[in-house]
């Protein structure tokens, strides 16, 4: 197949000389074939100068090629794109020619061409940690950003043009809210109304007439087949547009939800989603009689079933939601749909890309029933509520999380190493007020704060935690969208109309379902263990007993299909434990209460089905008075037989509450991390008051036990600590300590490069260890400082070194300084620093 070659033309009078180019953007592989073609054909000899130069003003190349043309205009060169350290790039060439032309007269001819081209970002996998600046600073302060550890920025999906700002800068970005309008559009910016003045909308409709529906119908559908394609067609094209610069990832919308972010309403009874929601009854159900029988209906043809509003379900005496609740479930499915739909479309030209939403929202309503939506994208962007963090990285460990920035002081910083250690792999920065740059482009406050544990995170930790895996104790905690409805249902039908004016802050602060399941957490955490969720479509499909776990939790599982009811009696039956704080499954997965549990049985003759009696609700907002200490004491019995590989304890020898352990696994290392846990905040979207954390602002004594006969490195304090049996740690109330623990000594990082070379030679930094590791992988951060001493940020960077052995190129510029150059190589797991010289002619 033949290349197919981009053209820019030399601006000038008459006909302009031209570089000829593959593509506008190229891969860092090898060498690329350019051609420059001069205005006429002509024969005779010159000489054609080339200079190829960056955005770090690096003269990379500065060639003098022999022309000689026999009634030609293409001049052919090549340059090796391995030398490419920046994006944006730039190509000069000058033909200076005697000869004749096609008429044989005399021809001199003194012309010029540039052109610029965009040299890919090297790594499509997304392994180290990204910091982002979501505000469109301009170009001169993102010089000063960067400093700081910022690696990229934000940039509107569906302009067709470069951003000069962050491309100067050679820094990436995300392609930001492509499809706002078709997944937000309850909740996006107006120029002047607020933002979810639609939502307040259909809210007074609805009070108009409650009778009708018309406030019930989402503009547009999700299911709606011309908008479906409309937006296909646009993400396809945004794609094609962006997928050349590899941007981090694609946003199909910011803060999107079925009606306001996660607020609860009665969306969507417009014709186009019941027409396949009715398809989707009829794959559930098989027959309509079927259907009849559980929704208590006698609907005489598949056209004419019509769901439940919340009036009529709060309406029924006999607690059979099944027509409400199957149509709340449909429209999970159908959001779910939809973000599928826009992850494939985006797959469909960039296959390799992330795809996500912003603003993830706490799991409820809204369409944020994680298990279908942690399956339909590869990358999302969650306010940490609600578990929600915990729930997206059971169900899909592939997909990329980063999440938002938006406070300052101590407890920000712990937030940010909490949410590394619970699987993120980046931050957003929303900086509405200047608060890392002044309007001088001045780093200001907030970014002097956050200097040195943004370049911490960023020189090699990040990245060593990215690329290892998180791992947990063998608990599980049941996710079930059905038993959230079903509470909600049972908390509000006795309120009547006032559901109406419920928001989403209203579903975060009054729901008692979301705060058992946090304080389960917290109970276990406090335990010195990790858990997964395990959701309602893998509990059918028997993954408590073929994923290895030995303990079940079930957080007012009040609804289960029998296909669920089946697979954890199984898993009792498999010398599992099931812990319930209720009688679990009185309802099924549609929300008909049943005269009997499934599982009633299970809880009555003790035994490994156990029904806890503590009251947990709450219990991690009070974790220090006696009730608390009664349930932690009682729930640490019920898990003795699920042992902590490391333990932490505190200086007593007794459990420690407030305080977590991570575990990550690289090989045959562990990873520990033990980090203060206080109860996550209330207002999780702004500077948060922390009045409950006012006990964790103190430094803890904590105690690790080690196992025998292992290595431990402390790999923030970068020392070999030897194999102790105990580690003794004054634990800092804002960050983290993080061991690495190895049964066999980790082999010393050796560091090898030439001793001189050349400007415009490719030096080769070259990284291997004296034995084989026991690690799966090693990062290695090197740093560059030039002869006066000056740190060279586009030749530093981390590097991942697998199977014992990697390297990093530096290809020296030809205007480099001459002198000796410093190259230092720490390897994060050990420790150890290596530093070599090489001296630059």
């Amino acid at each position: 197949m033949k290349a197919v070659f981009l053209t820019v033309m030399l601006a000038g009078g008459g006909l302009a000389a031209e570089i000829v180019m593959p593509a506008p953007a190229l891969e860092r592989t090898g060498p690329a074939s350019f051609i420059y073609r001069t205005n006429t054909r002509a024969t005779g000899t010159g000489t054609l100068t080339v200079r190829w130069t960056d955005t770090h003003n690096r003269l990379i190349e500065d060639l003098r090629l022999p022309v000689e043309l026999n009634d030609e205009t293409d001049i052919g060169f090549h340059l090796d794109l391995r030398r490419a350290v920046a994006m944006r790039n730039n190509v000069e060439a000058h033909l200076s020619f005697t000869g004749r032309n096609r008429r044989d007269a005399e021809d001199r001819r003194e012309e010029d061409a540039r052109t610029t081209f965009i040299a890919k970002p090297p790594f499509r996998r997304w392994w180290d940690y990204e910091i982002v600046m979501w505000q469109q600073y301009p170009r001169e302060a993102f010089v000063n950003l960067r400093s700081l550890g910022i690696t990229a920025g934000q940039y509107v999906g569906r302009n067709p043009s470069l951003p000069e700002f962050l491309i100067a800068n050679d820094l990436r970005w995300y392609a930001e809210n492509i499809a706002t309008d078709f997944y937000s559009e309850y909740h996006r910016w107006f120029p002047d109304r607020p933002v979810n003045w639609k939502f307040h909308a259909v809210k007074e409709l609805f009070k108009q007439d409650p009778s009708s529906r018309e406030a019930f119908k989402r503009h547009p559908s999700l299911t709606d087949e011309r908008w479906l394609k409309t937006i296909h067609d646009r993400l396809v094209e945004a794609a094609r547009w962006h997928s050349p610069y590899r941007p981090l990832f694609y946003s199909l919308g910011d803060e999107t939800g079925i009606a306001d972010l996660s607020a609860y309403w009665d969306f969507d009874f417009s014709d186009e989603s019941l027409i396949p929601m009715r398809q989707w009854l009829k794959q559930r159900y098989g027959t309509l009689a079927a259907l009849n029988r559980e929704w208590a209906t006698n609907f005489s043809e598949w056209d004419r079933v019509m769901p439940m509003t919340t009036d009529e379900a709060m309406k029924r005496t006999d607690e059979n939601y099944a027509a409400w609740a199957d149509f709340k479930d449909w429209m999970d499915e159908a959001f779910a749909r939809a973000l599928k739909m826009g992850n494939d479309a985006v797959r469909s030209v960039d296959p390799d890309a992330y795809v996500g939403i912003g603003g993830g929202q706490m799991p409820g309503w809204g369409g944020y029933d994680y298990y279908r939506v942690s399956r339909a994208l590869t990358a999302i962007e969650p306010y940490d509520i609600g578990n929600n963090i915990e729930i997206i990285r059971s169900v899909n460990p592939n997909m990329a999380v980063v999440t938002t920035s938006f406070a300052t002081g101590p407890w920000e910083k712990h937030r940010v190493w909490y949410e590394l250690l619970h699987g993120n792999r980046g931050l957003i920065i929303w900086d509405d007020k200047n608060g890392f740059a002044d309007k001088t482009g001045a780093i200001a406050d907030r970014g002097r704060e956050v200097e040195p544990y943004y370049t911490e995170l960023r020189r090699g930790i990040g990245a060593l935690l990215v690329n290892s895996r998180r791992i947990s104790d063998p608990i599980a905690i049941h996710y079930s969208q059905a038993s959230m409805r079903t509470e909600w249902m049972r908390a509000q039908r006795g309120k009547g109309a006032a559901w109406v004016n419920r928001n989403a802050s209203t579903e975060r602060k009054d729901s008692d379902f979301l705060r058992v399941r946090e304080s389960w957490c917290r109970l276990i955490e406090d335990q010195g263990l990790q858990y997964d969720f395990v959701g309602y479509g893998d509990v059918e499909k028997g993954r408590l007993v073929s994923g290895g776990y030995r303990v079940l939790i079930l957080p007012r599982s009040n609804s289960l299909s029998p296909k669920e009811a089946r697979a954890i009696r199984d898993f009792v039956e498999h010398g599992g434990t099931v812990i319930a704080d209720s009688v679990p499954g009185e309802y099924n997965e549609h929300s008909r209460k049943l005269d009997r549990s499934p599982l009633a049985d299970l809880f009555t003759g003790g035994g490994k089905a156990i029904l806890f009696k503590g009251d947990i609700l709450n219990y991690h907002q009070n974790r220090l008075v006696k009730k608390e200490r009664e349930v932690h004491q009682a729930m640490g019995e019920l898990l003795a037989g699920v042992k902590p590989q490391i333990p932490v304890v505190g200086a007593d020898g007794r459990p420690i509450v407030g305080v977590e352990i991570h575990s990550f696994v690289s090989g045959g290392v562990r990873i520990v991390a033990v980090l203060s846990n206080p109860q996550l905040r209330v207002d999780e979207l702004g500077p948060p008051e922390f009045r409950s954390n006012e006990r964790f602002t103190e430094p803890a004594a904590v105690r690790l036990m080690i196992p025998e006969n292992m290595h431990v490195y402390d790999i923030r304090k970068a020392r070999y600590l030897g194999g102790p049996s105990e580690l003794r740690e004054t634990l800092d109330p804002y960050e983290p300590a993080i061991y690495a623990v190895s049964p066999a000594q980790l082999p010393a990082l050796e560091l090898s490069l030439p001793a001189r070379a050349k400007r415009g030679d490719t030096a080769q930094i070259a990284m291997r260890f004296a034995a084989a590791s026991p690690a799966a992988a090693h990062v290695v951060h090197v740093e560059v400082f030039d002869p006066a001493g000056k740190r060279v940020p586009h030749y530093s960077g981390n590097v991942l070194v697998s199977n014992g052995a990697g390297q990093k190129v530096l290809p020296l510029a030809h205007n480099d300084s001459a002198g000796t150059w410093r190259i230092t190589a720490h390897d994060i797991l050990t420790g150890v620093r290596q530093v070599q010289t090489v001296s630059v002619e």
